[in-house]
């Protein structure tokens, strides 16, 4: 991995654990208010890394987007 794409995968995973965190608070809130859960633990881990993934993938893409200008 070059420096560009450890420094995206840095970027893509705080923005992942950071969709994680809220969308659990968000459960977290309205499982006390409601008494139920919105969406399953499954699903919040699940877009989790998807965000993470993704957002490293698309900074990834932009780069050698850029490169090739």
């Amino acid at each position: 991995m070059s420096k560009l794409e450890m420094a995206n995968w840095k970027t893509g995973t705080f923005f992942g654990f950071y969709t994680y965190m809220i969308l659990l608070f968000i459960n977290y809130i309205f499982l006390h208010i409601n008494g139920k859960e919105p969406m399953p633990s499954i699903l919040i881990f699940w877009a989790g890394l998807i965000v993470a993934f993704g957002y490293e993938f698309i900074l990834n893409r932009r780069a050698k987007n850029k490169a090739k200008k």
